[in-house]
């Protein structure tokens, strides 16, 4: 449990236990399903009427900080309800934001600053007025897997300058075998993410 989190503010139910205890830290990425209610019942969220699970790598200083801290309390397989006090999940209207704005096209996201809550609302109403009305919310948590560091491919955001360089080398030759192979469609994914990279750290460096 995070140190900075009052674990008394965090009530646990078992709903299915789990099959594997496994040890977490920094840099672990964890994947799993999640239904957000209100205590009294009010569906906000379900991961599973979306494309993909929820993936989080702990450490990474995550905005709802809540959600680090249940997940560690789980084991692999296991699913369970957390009812959090409303101290804890004051970012969870702009979590979910993002998480369902995720789901559209681009063209119709809307970016959400502090002028824009102020004048315009988040965007959705439920999430409005759980801002306006901050109450404690119940995640049902399903913790599909855990993954430690090394046994997943990192994203970019999460690579070293030195480990970005080392990925667009790798991702070069991927793209010249796939080309040298006529498989065209493969060469240019890889020169694209390679292009992506050293974008990031042309603007990092100027």
């Amino acid at each position: 449990m995070d140190g900075g989190l009052d674990e008394a503010k965090i009530v646990k139910t078992i709903v299915h236990t789990g099959s594997r205890v496994v040890p977490f830290r920094d840099g672990t990425k964890v994947t799993f399903h999640f239904q957000t209610r209100k205590c009294d019942g009010t569906l906000l969220d379900d991961s599973r009427t979306r494309q993909k699970p929820m993936e989080l790598v702990l450490g990474k200083k995550f905005k709802l900080e809540v959600w680090e801290a249940i997940v560690q309390r789980m084991a692999v397989g296991e699913v369970a309800r957390f009812r959090c006090d409303q101290s804890l999940v004051q970012q969870y209207p702009f979590v979910a934001k993002t998480i369902r704005d995720a789901a559209k096209p681009r063209e119709e996201r809307k970016h959400c600053c502090g002028m824009t809550v102020q004048n315009e609302g988040i965007g959705y109403r439920d999430l409005d007025e759980l801002f306006a009305q901050p109450q404690d919310l119940e995640f049902t948590i399903e913790l599909l897997s855990v993954e430690s560091p090394g046994e997943y491919e990192q994203e970019s955001w999460q690579l070293s300058d030195e480990e970005k360089l080392q990925r667009v080398s790798r991702l070069r030759e991927q793209g010249n075998t796939a080309y040298g192979q006529q498989r065209y469609g493969a060469a240019l994914e890889a020169y694209s993410y390679a292009i992506g990279i050293v974008e990031q750290l042309m603007l990092k460096w100027v």
